[in-house]
C-alpha cells in the first residue's frame, strides 16, 4: 500500500543565500557515482578528549571518515554528513553506521561516524534494573552525547581542508539515539538544554561547546536525516525552523515512539517523554517548513526502514536542499523510488516547459520534484 501527501515550494530566503555550487547533475543522488574501491576510509581519527561523568574515565573519542578518492573524484569541495549510531545511549558502535557512510561517500559526500560517551549508570541488559534507573541519568547521558556530537562537528569544520569538505553544506543524521543526538546538536540552544536537564548539570560538565576540544563552533547544519529518532521538547526545534528534516520511522515503534510517549517503553514504564517523527513532521508541515516523513506501516519494529532505500531517499532530500528546493510529503511505501540525479543548477532553455523529465513515459512526483528544482514555481 502506498500513501503520499505532497507539497512543494521554493523557500526564497534560502534560495537568495544559497550557494548552489553543489547542485550538480548525477552527483549526490539516488545513484552511486563511485565504486566502493574508490572510497578512502580514515579510521579512528581522534576528535575529542573527554571525561565520562558516570565512570570518571578519560576517553579519547574517535571517528571514521569516508570520502571519495581525491584522484578519482574531480571535485575538491564536497558536502559533509555526520552520522551517529544508536543504542539507547548504552551500547552501539560507530561501525553500525559503516554501510550508510560508504553509500553516501559513493554518491560524492564526505561522511563520518563517531564514537561517543555511552552508559548512564544503568544496566539495560537486566530488565529488573533497567526499569528502575533514574530518568535524570538518561538526561545526563543525552547531554554528553550531544556535546560529543558537536565536538565532532567542530573538528570537521576546523579541519575541512583535510578531506576537501565544503563547510557551507554540513548535515547531521543518525539512528535511534543517534538521531536524537543529531537533531539536538543542530537545534538545541544552551538555555533550552539547561531548562531540560537536572539543575546545574552543564556547570559540572561544561556547555554544549565546552567539551572535548577547544575548536571554534562556526559550523551551521543545513539539513537533518532522522531515522527513528525524536526530540524531548518539540518547541526546541523552532530555533532552527528552516533546517529541512527527513524522517524514517516504524508506525508502532515502542523503543522510540512514532507519535508521543516515553522512550524504551516496550517492557516497562519507559523514560523521558518525547515527540517522535510523526509529530515532528506534522509540526513542521503546519509551520510551512521542509519535512519528509517515510513510515513503515503497521510495524512494531524499531529502525526497520530498508537502509538501501533510506540512503537513496535521504541523498535526494539533501540534494534538493542544496538545489534550493523544499520538498514536503509523507509516504508509507518503503520502496518508493528516489529520483534526483538530473537536478542541476544551470537554467533550462527559455520558453520550454517539459513534463516527463525522467523520460519514463509517466508524469508523476519524480517529474514534479525535478520541475521544481529546475524552474522554481514559474515555467513560461
Amino acid at each position: 500500500m502506498k500513501s503520499i501527501f505532497l507539497s512543494l515550494f521554493l523557500f526564497s530566503s534560502f534560495i537568495l543565500n544559497a550557494q548552489l555550487e553543489q547542485c550538480i547533475e548525477n552527483r549526490f543522488s539516488e545513484t552511486a557515482l563511485f565504486d566502493s574501491s574508490e572510497i578512502e576510509i580514515d579510521y579512528n581519527t581522534q576528535y575529542a578528549t573527554v571525561e565520562h561523568y558516570f565512570t570518571g574515565q578519560t576517553l579519547n573519542l574517535v571517528m571514521d571518515v569516508y570520502y571519495p578518492d581525491m584522484v578519482a573524484d574531480e571535485s575538491s569541495s564536497r558536502p559533509f554528513i555526520l552520522l551517529v549510531h544508536g543504542g539507547s545511549w548504552f551500547s552501539g558502535n560507530k561501525i553500525n553506521m559503516a554501510y550508510e557512510c560508504m553509500e553516501y561517500a559513493r554518491r560524492g559526500f564526505v561522511a563520518a561516524t563517531i564514537q561517543y560517551r555511552l552508559g548512564w549508570n544503568c544496566d539495560l541488559n537486566n530488565i529488573f534494573t533497567a526499569c528502575s534507573c533514574p530518568n535524570s541519568n538518561l538526561q545526563k547521558a543525552v547531554y554528553m552525547a550531544v556535546q560529543d556530537t558537536r565536538a565532532a562537528l567542530r573538528h570537521i569544520y576546523n579541519n575541512a581542508a583535510t578531506w576537501e569538505i565544503d563547510t557551507n553544506w554540513m548535515f547531521t543524521g543518525g539512528e535511534s539515539a543517534g538521531s536524537f543526538n543529531s537533531i539536538l546538536a543542530a537545534t538545541w540552544s544552551q538555555s533550552e538544554a539547561d531548562a531540560w536537564l537536572p539543575a546545574g548539570f552543564s556547570s559540572e560538565v561544561g556547555g554544549l561547546d565546552e567539551s572535548g576540544n577547544e575548536l571554534p563552533a562556526g559550523f551551521e547544519i543545513k539539513a537533518i536525516i532522522n531515522h527513528c529518532g525524536a526530540v524531548p521538547v518539540l518547541a526546541h526545534l523552532s530555533d532552527n525552523a528552516n533546517v529541512p528534516i527527513i524522517s524514517f520511522h516504524d508506525s508502532n515503534d515502542c523503543v522510540v515512539p512514532y507519535n508521543t510517549g516515553q522512550v524504551i517503553g516496550c517492557f516497562c514504564g519507559g523514560y523521558m517523554f518525547v515527540s517522535g517523527s510523526s509529530v515532528i513532521h506534522t509540526t513542521r508541515m503546519n509551520a510551512g517548513e521542509c519535512s519528509e516523513l517515510h513510515t513503515v506501516p503497521a510495524s512494531f519494529g524499531h529502525c526497520t526502514f530498508p537502509k538501501a532505500s533510506l540512503v537513496k531517499l535521504a541523498s535526494c532530500f539533501l540534494k534538493r536542499t542544496m538545489c534550493g528546493v523544499c520538498t514536503s510529503f509523507s509516504n508509507t511505501d518503503i520502496y518508493t523510488a528516489a529520483m534526483c540525479s538530473p537536478l542541476s543548477s544551470p537554467c533550462p532553455p527559455p520558453n520550454t516547459c517539459p513534463a516527463d523529465f525522467t523520460g519514463d513515459g509517466v508524469v508523476n512526483i519524480s517529474d514534479l520534484l525535478i520541475f521544481m528544482a529546475q524552474f522554481g514555481n514559474v515555467c513560461e
